[in-house]
Parts: C-alpha cells; structure tokens; sequence
C-alpha cells in the first residue's frame, strides 16, 4: 500500500475536475500501483496485506474520493478472500482452490476489474432472498438467470462475481447460494444504463440482466459463504467508505482552522468521534479470521452498521456547520454528504442489519 500516499493527490484532483465520470484513471492506478491486490501474497503480485490495512487503504481513498473507494472496495475485498491462502478449503477442494487464486491473480496482474454483482430489488440484502438462480445446461456448464441492482463498475468490469442459488442436486454440499463469475459482455448479460445515484455518481451502479448466460467459472467450493464467511471482509471494507468521508469533511472544514472558538470546538468534537470509530473499525477488522464463527459474524455485522450509521449522521452535522459557502451541490462537502448516504448503507441495508442484530442479540462471551 505504500504507492497509495503518492496516487491520493492525484486521486483527488481526478475528483474535483470530474466528478460524475467513471474515474478509469484513478482504479487504474490503484491497480497498477499495487493498492487493490495488496492482499495477494508477494508470489502473485501483492504483500500480503491484512484487513486492516485494506480498511485504512479505502478510508484514505473514500477522503477524496467516495466513488473510487467504493469501486475499489470491491476487488480489493475479492483479493483478500483469494489472500487467505489454500488451506481455507476443504481438503477435496485445495487444488481447485488453488488453481482459482493463481487464475484470479493473474488477472489482476493483468488489470482487470472484479465487480460485485449481487443486489436484487425485493431481496433487502437476504442472501435467502436472492431470486437469481444458476442451472447445469447439457454441456456442464452452469448458466444463470436474474436481474441484479447496483452492480459497480458497470461495463467497465472485467468480470463480475454474482451470487445465484443452486440446486443441491446439480452441486451437491452447496449453500443457500454460490458465487460465480459472469463476463459483462459475454453471451446472455445485458448491462443497462440506469444509473442515477443521488450520491457515489460516477460509480456506474447499474442494473444487470442474465438470460440463461454462461459462468466463466464458480467461485471457491461448496457452501464458499458459509464456511468462509467472506462477507465479513467486505463489511469492514464499505465501513471504511462513510468514515472515510466524514475525515474528507473534517479536513476540508479545518482547513484552514475556523477564526471562530466555537467552530473550532464543534470540528474537535467532530474529530474526537471520528477516531473512536476509526478505531473500532479497526479493532473489528484485526479480528477476521476465515471462518471466525458467529460471535465473529455478529461483531463485523454490528461494526458495519454502527460505523456506517455514525458516520453519516457525522457527515450531516458537518454539514450543517459548513456554511452557505459550502451549500452547492457540486461541492466538495456536498459531495462528501452525498455519497456517505449512497451504497454503503445498502450492504447490507440497515433495517435489515438491525433486524439480524436483535434477532440475534447475544452478550460477548466473558474473558476467562
């Protein structure tokens, strides 16, 4: 991540000069200076970087540019599920898994982009929602059918990684459902032009329709979601996105410092509550493991949506207090508000997350 400090600049110069195009040159230089496959080992072109690297890289991005931050949030939580290595499979799986890492690597390498794909409208982020469903054709080959929301990147894509049920009697051990690459512009996928955000606008959040189209290939092995748990990773990673523009804000607000000792005490406090979720973020992020567990799935699950709803109601305060110079929609701070509402709280949303949080309300087991 150490090319990150030198790209920022240009990062945000990319943002203030254009905010409403797909950024190509800012999510190409982050992958070719390293930042989105970090995660990779040094073999395959990355560091072997932790979450929590991963989180302050998307923190850093999201201060000056939400949109990028949340593009790249997506191939960059990929390459972190690829990073934790063969042994996260089952023994029957390790070669096939192993074979997948070097593949996903070497496209990387390569530049391509790797975009989420598995929002459905009516499905509130329910995983048993999903109505996309994936079926063997006469050849073996696997090919879905579905219409999806919110698929960053669009187009511009390489591929996208979308989530499908499967019938256990065409993959045996499978969970509720798989993930599976799908070629943007291969056989069978129409990619709309439908994007109209009210914030993240140049991320080319578009709906995708799959008529019967072909997998290039499934990712991980049976039942992926649940005995890895790779959502977690991503949780943590689009937390990072509102804070990221809460920090944006505080900077652009604090800079210079405000003549006025009331304002400068409102930015302090603003500040303060900025670094207590900073650092449980982090905190929470330290703690992933593949297959942590459900103590583990609650606590990433509680972090997302603590620090994504504070944030947000961080940005709005900051908001409030930056004047009417600042009161333009295509500002910078206005922007920042915009997009700490957009995306990250739809993943997943938060009516569900509080309705899973009480659901499964459990104190943390005591520290022996």
């Amino acid at each position: 991540m150490s090319a990150l400090a030198d790209l920022l600049p240009r990062i945000a110069e990319r943002e203030a000069r254009d905010p409403e195009s797909y950024p190509s040159e800012n999510i190409a230089d982050l992958m070719a200076g390293g930042v989105i496959s970090a995660p990779f080992p040094a073999g395959l072109g990355g560091n072997g970087a932790s979450l929590v690297e991963a989180v302050e890289a998307v923190e850093a991005v999201a201060a000056v540019s939400g949109s990028t931050a949340l593009i790249m949030s997506m191939p960059l939580g990929l390459a972190g599920v690829y990073g934790l290595g063969v042994d996260i499979a089952p023994k029957a799986y390790r070669a096939t898994w192993a074979e997948q890492i070097e593949t996903v690597a070497a496209n990387y390498r390569a530049g391509e982009i790797y975009a989420a794909c598995n929002s459905e409208k009516g499905a509130g982020g329910s995983l048993a929602a999903t109505q996309t469903v994936a079926n063997l054709d006469g050849s073996g080959t696997f090919r879905i059918t579905g219409e999806k929301i919110l698929a960053s990147s669009g187009k511009y894509a390489g591929h996208f990684f979308s989530s499908a049920k499967v019938s256990p009697d065409q993959m045996p051990g499978c969970g509720i459902v798989e993930f599976f690459f799908v070629r943007p512009d291969g056989e069978g996928v129409e990619v709309l032009n439908d994007w109209d955000g009210f914030g993240m606008r140049s991320t080319e959040s578009q709906t995708v329709r799959y008529a019967d189209a072909p997998v290039e290939g499934m990712m991980g092995f049976p039942n992926f979601i649940e005995l890895v748990q790779p959502l977690q990773y991503w949780y943590c990673l689009f937390a990072a996105i509102p804070l990221g523009c809460a920090l944006g804000m505080i900077r652009v607000l604090g800079d210079p410092a405000p003549s006025s000792p009331a304002i400068r005490l409102r930015l302090a406090e603003a500040l303060m509550r900025y670094e207590a979720l900073r650092a449980y973020l982090r905190e929470t992020a330290s703690q992933f493991r593949a297959g942590a567990g459900p103590a583990f799935a609650a606590r990433a699950l509680r972090t997302k949506t603590y620090v994504t709803q504070e944030s947000t109601r961080l940005c709005a305060e900051l908001f409030a207090l930056s004047g009417g110079r600042h009161y333009r929609r295509t500002g910078a701070v206005a922007r920042m508000l915009a997009d700490s509402f957009a995306g990250t709280a739809l993943r997943p949303p938060l009516p569900l997350a509080l309705d899973i949080l009480v659901e499964n309300f459990a104190l943390p087991e005591r520290a022996e």
